[in-house]
C-alpha cells in the first residue's frame, strides 16, 4: 500500500481521469467514418478481428497497415491515418483483445506469437498485397516479427518508439513491469509524465488514471506475465531483417527501458531515422502531422525503389 497522501489536485482530477482516455477514444472512433474510414470484422484463426480501412481515392499500389501498442487500439491512429490515406490505402487493426477485437479461444491474453500470426494472416487474407507496416510500441515489436516471417508480404517497416528490445533481459524490463503494477494516483501521474513528452499539466492529470487503468486489464497483465526473454528481439534478428526500415522516435519517451532507441538504431541495417523533439512515447497522438509526413516520405521511397520479394526468393533466404 502506497504511503502517498493525495494532494488537492489529485483529488480533483483523479475521478475525471478514469473516464478521459475512453472518452477521447470513443470520440475518435465516432469521427473515423466521417474521415472516410470503413469498419470491418474478419475472423482470423478463429478470432474476430476488427479493423478500419480508409481507401485512397487514387491508384495506390502500396498499402499501409498501422499496428498499435500494448493497452492501445486502432483509433490511436485517427489523427495520422487520414493524412497517409491521401496517397495510400490505410488499414488500422485492433489487435486480439484490444479495441473491438476478440481473443483466441480459452485465453485471457494473446501472446506475441498469437498476434504475429494474426497480423501475418491479415496481410494474406485481407490486404492481399505487399504492405508497409507501421508499429508503435508493442506494434513495432510485432511488425519486426511479421517482416521476419513474411518478407514477401512486407515492403518496409516503420518503428515508432518500438518495444521488444532484448537489452539486458529481465534486468531491463522488471522496473518497467513494476511500474505498470496496479497504480495509485501518484504512480499514474508518474507514468503519464513518462509517456507524454510535452502534454500540458491539466491534460496530463486528466489522462493519467485512464491510461494506467488500461495497463491493469487482464489482457495486458497476462501478456506481460506470459512474455519471456526468447520472445524479445535480438540484435541478430534486427541485423538480418530483409526489409527496408525506418525509425521515428519521440525523444522524451521515458516509458520504455533506457537504451531502447540505441538498440534499434545500432542493430537495424541502415534505417532511416528521425527523432521528434518535445514528443514522448506516442508520436501518433502527440505529433500527428510530423508522423504522417515521415511515413509518407518513407512509403514513397520504398514504393519507387524497392523491388518486391517473390515467395520463391523469400523461401530461399
Amino acid at each position: 500500500m502506497s504511503g502517498h497522501v493525495p494532494d488537492p489536485i489529485e483529488r480533483f482530477f483523479d475521478p475525471l481521469s478514469y473516464a478521459m482516455v475512453p472518452l477521447v477514444d470513443g470520440l475518435a472512433r465516432h469521427a473515423l467514418p466521417r474521415l472516410g474510414a470503413f469498419e470491418q470484422t474478419r475472423r482470423i484463426h478463429g478470432v474476430p478481428i476488427h479493423y478500419y480501412l480508409i481507401p485512397c481515392r487514387h491508384v495506390a499500389p502500396l498499402p499501409v497497415l498501422f499496428i498499435h501498442g500494448m493497452g492501445d487500439n486502432a483509433v490511436t491512429w485517427s489523427l495520422v491515418a487520414p493524412l497517409v490515406a491521401r496517397r495510400h490505402d490505410v488499414f488500422m487493426i485492433d489487435l486480439p483483445g484490444y479495441g473491438l477485437s476478440g481473443l483466441p479461444p480459452g485465453k485471457q491474453a494473446a501472446t506475441i506469437g498469437d498476434m504475429t500470426g494474426i497480423v501475418s494472416a491479415f496481410l494474406d487474407d485481407v490486404i492481399a498485397r505487399p504492405t508497409l507496416l507501421v508499429g508503435n510500441s508493442m506494434g513495432g515489436w510485432i511488425a519486426v516479427r511479421v517482416a521476419e516471417e513474411r518478407p514477401h508480404m512486407v515492403r518496409g517497416v516503420v518503428l515508432m518508439n518500438a518495444g521488444g528490445a532484448l537489452l539486458d533481459g529481465h534486468r531491463s524490463w522488471d522496473p518497467f513491469i513494476e511500474l505498470l503494477s496496479p497504480p495509485d494516483a501518484h504512480q499514474a501521474r508518474q507514468v503519464a509524465r513518462m509517456v507524454f513528452g510535452a502534454l500540458p499539466p491539466p491534460l496530463r492529470e486528466l489522462s493519467a488514471r485512464g491510461m494506467t487503468n488500461l495497463f491493469a486489464r487482464p489482457v495486458v497483465r497476462e501478456f506481460i506475465n506470459a512474455t519471456d526473454e526468447p520472445d524479445f528481439l535480438s540484435p541478430d534478428e534486427l541485423r538480418q531483417l530483409p526489409t527496408p526500415t525506418a525509425i521515428l522516435w519521440g525523444e522524451r519517451d521515458r516509458f520504455l527501458p533506457p537504451g531502447s532507441f540505441e538498440f534499434f538504431h545500432t542493430h537495424l541495417p541502415s534505417p532511416q531515422v528521425r527523432v521528434l523533439k518535445r514528443c514522448g512515447h506516442l508520436p501518433q497522438r502527440e505529433r500527428p502531422v510530423a508522423t504522417a509526413r515521415f511515413i509518407k516520405r518513407f512509403a514513397q521511397q520504398i514504393a519507387q525503389s524497392t523491388p518486391q520479394i517473390s515467395p520463391v526468393e523469400a523461401m530461399a533466404r
